[in-house]
């Protein structure tokens, strides 16, 4: 029942009249939906008349298109189907009218009869193009936005690792390497105490302080994310490749229900029999093609289903012709749905499939998502607390370090050049253990930090902080929760959001508490909520609501 109420809504939704719904349908602008069988000229004038049919519907179907736009959402699934019902009724008459705007010839025939078809075969078939329509586009959305978020969390992953030894070579290592290769200078030429605090002043000026210079300066931030466009190919791919059979039941009623209305006017109550032996086989043949192994390769996967599809279609028509035959009636009727029912068992196995797809790929793609940024966190963290540790040292600790011997040796000259050159190494050793040993504990707020500017590099986010929430993140508790809120309300915004920015806020609260407020664009789904909300349920206050077309939700964390 929830997966109908999902379709339905998707039905009367933004693409209940797309240019999709008049692109599709062109087709059944030559079939015997239209009254082919009535026209009288030949092929060129059928082709005349239905070109003509079929255009005069696109005219409808803007008016119908402008028509919803004004109409109310709550009166909005009324004037959907309205609109499908009241074009259905019509296009037997655009017929009529084609052919005689264009003078050729065409027989009204069973006009009532022919009204009723098209008026159920109009309002399955355009329902079921804009539930395709809707799946379609949500599922290029997700895939789109997904697809891009989780590359530039692998992008910036990979740029924090190289910024991050670029850091360490050029602010340490190199530093390193000019104090070790001073002290064997030092070693080696025994300078007079003065020449040997020049040597150590030169050294603090010219290799240290520009070092600690550049660390500072450079904070680490990864460009965000261009708006990523996904190939036609990569999607289609996608899709196709991991397209399914039709649902055999549901496929076999809607194909049935499409078609009994048209044979049973053509050949009357004999149809019946026909028409029961043809649902069966409907259900055989679809059972049996849902459960033949299809190929990997998106081309071939479509290429055989098609064909199984096709030899259903044919048995099909070949079961009606022959029951048709049998009751005394013109067999010929039945032998269309060898075309119709591919189309329609295809169209339902693509809604089926990415019914399916978009729930997959929003799991999928979410937990690729979540395990990179919280790699590119756990990355980005190490970087900030290896600059800020080695800027720190190297401004404050070697510089000074360097500055206070050189001071040192001129204010009290040691008694000969060996001694100058010891004191020498001695400085320049304790300035080297001190880099070397340069790692210090990570701290919960450098890990929420990094794990805040890990998103931002993913989507386009804006934070907002109290400062006295950094104070707060001491608790590690609180700061794991922090994490787990961060983390769960980013991802699902991403996953349910239609693609706008997100805005997120961490407050300070009553005794010592944080709140984090996320903000998105985009609709409420599945009333319930998913593990990850009912586990933050345990550690905090949820509250999840909808307002103006925005998704809020706050978790306050005591």
């Amino acid at each position: 029942m929830t997966a109908l109420r999902r379709s339905l809504a998707r039905v009367h939704g933004p693409a209940a009249i797309t240019v999709w719904t008049w692109l599709l349908t062109l087709p059944f602008a030559l079939t015997v939906m239209s009254g082919l069988q009535y026209v009288s000229g030949g092929p060129g004038a059928v082709l005349a008349v239905a070109g003509l049919q079929h255009g005069i519907l696109g005219g409808l179907l803007l008016l119908g298109a402008a028509v919803l736009r004004v109409v109310p959402r709550g009166a909005r699934p009324v004037a959907v189907f309205a609109i499908y019902a009241a074009i259905g009724a019509v296009r037997p008459l655009l017929f009529l009218e084609a052919g005689g705007l264009l003078g050729i010839p065409v027989a009204p025939g069973d006009l009532a009869g022919r009204i009723a078809v098209n008026v159920v075969v109009v309002v399955a078939v355009f329902a079921l193009i804009a539930v395709a329509v809707d799946l379609v586009r949500e599922h290029l959305g997700v895939f789109r936005r997904l697809r891009a978020a989780q590359r530039a969390s692998g992008d910036d992953i990979g740029c924090a690792t190289e910024r991050l030894a670029r850091l360490r070579s050029e602010a340490l290592d190199d530093v390193v390497e000019a104090l070790e290769r001073t002290a064997a200078t030092a070693a080696a030429d025994l300078p007079e105490p003065a020449e040997a605090a020049r040597l150590l002043r030169r050294l603090a000026e010219d290799v240290v302080r520009p070092a600690s210079h550049r660390v500072y300066q450079d904070d680490g931030a990864a460009p965000g994310p261009d708006g990523e466009q996904v190939a036609p190919r990569e999607w289609f791919t996608s899709v196709v490749g991991g397209m399914r059979a039709a649902p055999p039941l549901a496929t076999a009623l809607l194909f049935t229900a499409m078609v009994l209305p048209f044979v049973s006017i053509l050949s009357g109550p004999v149809i019946v029999a026909p028409v029961a032996a043809g649902l069966v086989v409907l259900l055989i043949g679809g059972s049996l093609v849902a459960s033949v192994t299809l190929p990997a390769h998106s081309a071939a996967r479509l290429t055989v289903l098609l064909l199984l599809y096709i030899g259903v279609g044919l048995l099909v028509s070949a079961t009606g012709a022959v029951g048709l035959a049998l009751a005394g009636s013109d067999p010929a009727p039945a032998w269309f749905e060898t075309a119709t029912y591919p189309l329609i068992a295809l169209t339902v196995a693509l809604v089926s499939s990415l019914s399916v797809r978009v729930r997959q790929d929003q799991a999928e793609l979410e937990a690729a998502l979540q395990a990179n940024v919280a790699a590119a966190a756990r990355v980005r963290a190490d970087y900030d607390r290896e600059r800020a540790t080695l800027a720190r040292l190297l401004h404050a600790g070697v510089q000074s370090e360097l500055i206070a011997g050189a001071l040192a040796l001129t204010a009290a000259p040691p008694a000969d050049r060996a001694a100058a050159a010891r004191r020498v190494i001695d400085v320049l050793g304790r300035a080297r253990d001190a880099l070397r040993g340069a790692h210090d504990e990570r701290h919960a707020a450098d890990e929420v930090s990094a794990l805040l500017d890990s998103w931002s590099s993913a989507i386009e986010l804006r934070v907002a902080v109290d400062e006295a929430v950094w104070g707060r993140l001491v608790d590690p508790t609180r700061a794991s929760a922090v994490v787990d809120a961060v983390s769960e309300g980013l991802a699902n915004a991403v996953r349910h959001g239609d693609g706008s920015p997100v805005a997120i806020a961490l407050r300070a609260a009553d005794c010592d508490g944080v709140k984090v407020v996320i903000e998105s664009g985009g609709t409420l789904g599945a009333a319930d909520s998913g593990i990850g909300l009912r586990q933050l349920a345990e550690r905090g206050t949820v509250a999840l609501r909808e307002a103006s077309g925005r998704v809020e939700l706050a978790v306050a964390i005591p």
